[in-house]
């Protein structure tokens, strides 16, 4: 059993779709394939946008509607012969139909709940899986073409929902078909009581590690349009190149460090069944990509990568008041969680004086009026600061299971940056020594990734070329 997953660029029009069903041939078909897709590259964004403007009364939502049905439109007709087009646009249509009417009632009643933002972004994979389908019984790959909400059940957290894995496993090996060829939409999930919700931007590689997970997959393959996880984000480094192998954990950090080619929450249900996952390009299959196990073959360099997230706000609650009293920490967080703000990155400085967080830029005013009134009265008698905020930061990480071996990489990093006149704001390293991260001001950001990225691969480089020669 292989589970593939394929995202938007790979399912993007009617030639990326030939690709995909080039790819799925050369993997010995037939044999038990389960294949995951994400929406058509744009369309998650186009269906947030329709329900932006009919909850302002903005009746231009019908045109994009529109626009999506003039999309799958060409798709269905360069890859679908004339004489068997008409089911499957009679579906499309539909689908939009169905859209339309959740529109409209957005735009008439001006209610626009979690849940009504959730079944609209659905229509996204919806729509994507019913075109493959099709299009693949054409490639003479026959499929079974199924619906993920009747398998991944959530929580009510309608667009960031959390996966019951005891009750969507349990439904996955009763109800999963034995067929040779499964396509899935990716994304989509319900809830308990049957209402649709969305697994987060980024799902669908979430969707396909949980149907890997369940039936314990041989492998679980994403494929996208880059060559796997890169050593930087190429746009951002130019001497970026693909990285072999990783550990699950290094994988993870990655991930969540702004490594765009996986959602980070794939890993989880991977590790505890040892499901190997491999990122593939679908524009350049014969590229090795990047292979993740729990036990990577030994690399040369400690350090995998160099990771950023952009706009990032950072908050300090400091104060000689703070030194010694127990529950500071817990009232901050506490704060910040009722407000429902993700902390990206916490450090605290060993003379308990200052406590320092970092989250969305967009989220910064809300945290800091949430701290401001927390610790009103401790302000106000001066035990703590004025809460501080600076927004326009980024985070920048080094990460490696190796860096647990090697002293001195701190050293360095913070030498190459000072050095350079970049001044680091905040420092955070996790017990695990597998990564460092500091936070820089966001204009420094891109400098500070070059100039790392530099030391530790670049420099390695050269050195090993002097050393063979």
């Amino acid at each position: 059993m292989l589970v593939l997953k394929f995202g938007g660029t790979s399912v993007a029009n009617a030639q990326a779709i030939l690709q995909i069903a080039a790819v799925l041939k050369e993997k010995a078909y037939p044999q038990n394939m389960v294949v995951v897709v994400s929406a058509m590259s744009g369309v998650t964004d186009m269906l947030v946008s329709c329900y932006q403007k009919a909850v302002q009364h903005d009746a231009s939502y019908h045109e994009v509607i529109q626009q999506l049905e003039t999309k799958h439109m060409e798709a269905i007709e360069q890859l679908i012969p004339h004489s068997y087009q008409i089911d499957i646009k009679g579906k499309v249509k539909l689908l939009l139909r169905e859209l339309e009417d959740i529109c409209q009632g957005v735009f008439l009643l001006d209610e626009l709940s979690d849940g009504i933002k959730a079944r609209i972004m659905s229509y996204g994979e919806l729509l994507s899986s019913s075109v493959v389908s099709v299009a693949f019984k054409h490639q003479d790959l026959p499929n079974t073409l199924i619906d993920s909400r009747d398998y991944i059940v959530t929580d009510n957290n309608y667009l960031n929902a959390k996966v019951d894995q005891k009750k969507t496993f349990a439904l996955i090996k009763e109800r999963m078909a034995d067929a040779a060829l499964t396509i899935a939409p990716g994304f989509i999930s319900r809830t308990e009581t049957g209402k649709t919700s969305v697994l987060g931007r980024g799902g669908s590689d979430y969707t396909a590690s949980i149907y890997a997970a369940a039936l314990n997959a041989e492998r679980l393959e994403i494929w996208s349009d880059v060559d796997g996880m890169y050593t930087a984000d190429p746009r951002k480094v130019k001497a970026a190149r693909s990285i072999k192998e990783l550990s699950y954990k290094e994988a993870m950090e990655l991930a969540y460090f702004g490594a765009k080619v996986l959602y980070p929450p794939t890993i989880a249900p991977l590790v505890a069944a040892q499901i190997p996952l491999m990122l593939k390009n679908t524009f350049n299959p014969s590229h090795k990509g990047t292979l993740i196990t729990a036990s990577p073959a030994a690399g040369q360099n400690s350090i995998k990568g160099v990771s950023c997230i952009d706009n990032i706000a950072l908050i300090t609650l400091s104060g000689s008041g703070m030194v010694g009293v127990p529950g500071i920490a817990m009232r901050m967080f506490k704060a910040v969680a009722t407000q429902n703000i993700n902390i990206y990155f916490i450090t605290q400085s060993s003379s308990e004086q200052s406590i320092t967080i970092a989250m969305a830029d967009q989220e910064g005013q809300l945290a800091l009026q949430a701290l401001t009134k927390e610790f009103a009265q401790d302000i106000e008698i001066y035990d703590v600061d004025p809460v501080n905020l600076e927004p326009h930061m980024s985070i920048v990480a080094i990460v490696g299971n190796g860096m647990i071996q090697q002293p001195g990489i701190a050293g360095t990093m913070f030498s190459i940056l000072g050095s350079h006149s970049i001044n680091i704001r905040a420092i955070a390293q996790g017990a695990t020594e597998r990564n460092i991260s500091i936070v820089v001001r966001g204009d420094d950001a891109v400098k500070a990734v070059n100039l790392l990225h530099d030391s530790f691969f670049l420099a390695k480089s050269e050195k090993q070329a002097e050393a063979m020669a």
